[in-house]
């Protein structure tokens, strides 16, 4: 377990935003709890995230290249790899 205000413990954490969750932000869709993904504001339910580690919009490389088109997913696809932290206070 690393301590969280030694310099190491931000060597560890991936680069990105950091959010804290309010309670209003989680809310049921599909019946599980989701969030709204803060890159393109779908819905994201908790368990995607957990199994999944991205936006349920999210498109590969190989996606993105095999769409033409005006709407074509370099315009619509999300890029976010999303996870969850429980982070514990005393």
């Amino acid at each position: 377990m690393t301590d969280p205000d030694s310099d190491t413990a931000s060597d560890d954490a991936p680069d990105g935003a950091r959010m804290v969750l309010e309670p209003d932000a989680l809310h049921e869709h599909e019946e599980e709890l989701a969030v709204d993904c803060p890159q393109c504001g779908a819905t994201v339910g908790l368990q995607h995230i957990v199994e999944e580690g991205i936006c349920s919009g999210y498109l590969t490389d190989d996606e993105m290249n095999a769409e033409s088109g005006p709407e074509s997913p370099k315009d619509t696809g999300c890029g976010a790899e999303l996870s969850l932290e429980l982070v514990w206070e005393s």
